[in-house]
């Protein structure tokens, strides 16, 4: 049997601050503060230029689905529970793109470019993480 361990997402010194905000029900991503230039998932320098830290700013929110698969039978057994379930990629208003959960939207309304916004669910006991839904 796997653990669930093997996927959790890795909390550590970069990351902290952004499963900080999420926990507080905020979306943060990091911004170049020369540029003005996003970017997401957290890292500790700006892409592409090692000597340079990025700023964490609060994100909109708001969100277009750009691509997503609806999971109806899970490889992995601690998903096995939650099928059907949909991953998205969704892009971020302020031009990032993350993988996260598409919850509480009809099979049949999914398309791309749908508009959603963020909401926030407890995935597994102790792990919250952003999610989108239709807006």
């Amino acid at each position: 049997m796997i653990e669930m361990g093997s996927v959790l997402p890795v909390r550590d010194e970069v990351s902290t601050v952004w499963f900080e905000a999420v926990d507080r029900g905020e979306l943060l991503i990091q911004l170049d503060p020369l540029t003005g230039n996003h970017q997401m998932y957290p890292r500790a320098h700006v892409v592409g230029v090692p000597d340079r830290a990025p700023d964490w700013v609060r994100a909109s929110g708001r969100a277009t689905l750009y691509s997503f698969t609806v999971v109806k039978r899970s490889v992995h057994p601690q998903f096995s529970t939650f099928v059907p379930f949909v991953i998205g990629i969704v892009e971020l208003e302020e031009g990032p793109r993350l993988t996260s959960w598409v919850v509480d939207v009809p099979e049949d309304q999914l398309r791309c470019d749908l508009p959603l916004s963020v909401v926030f669910r407890e995935i597994h006991p102790g792990l919250r993480l952003p999610c989108f839904t239709k807006a």
